[in-house]
């Protein structure tokens, strides 16, 4: 009983994890983002995603670990988030494995990739970009 309980609460966390965190995907309501001004951040960029050398291509189980980890829980419109590369510090911008919105700082990774330095919103993110950038980035 005890381990259908268990699996039972780690198959509702993927699935509260992948809803709605993808870039373009519509979050709920209370804290859904879109381009349209006056709505609340839910931490993945919504409607028009800021051009860059980001290619969009996002880890699902990165999105939904991140989501709740290192997206900001500040308000923004689409407008305000920068692009990478280029990101700088106390600006909004999107990790380009996760798909989070956050905010940069000191504190987070970079990873140098053809000359241009991107910045990840953890470490586990930071590593999959050194691993593969071309799933992440269009190069």
């Amino acid at each position: 009983m005890r381990r259908l309980l268990i699996v039972l609460a780690g198959l509702a966390v993927v699935a509260m994890g992948s809803h709605g965190v993808r870039a373009g995907e519509h979050c709920g309501t209370t804290n859904g983002t879109t381009a349209q001004p006056g709505r609340a951040a839910c931490g993945t960029a919504q409607g028009s995603a800021p051009h860059g050398k980001v290619a969009g291509r996002f880890d699902p189980a990165m999105s939904g670990v991140c989501r709740f980890a290192c997206a900001t829980k500040l308000k923004y419109q689409a407008n305000e988030i920068l692009a990478q590369p280029g990101a700088k510090a106390g600006k909004l911008t999107q990790c380009p494995v996760s798909g989070v919105v956050f905010a940069v700082d000191a504190g987070r990774p970079r990873v140098r990739i053809a000359k241009d330095d991107y910045v990840t919103c953890c470490d586990k993110c930071a590593l999959k970009l050194k691993r593969n950038p071309r799933r992440y980035l269009d190069v």
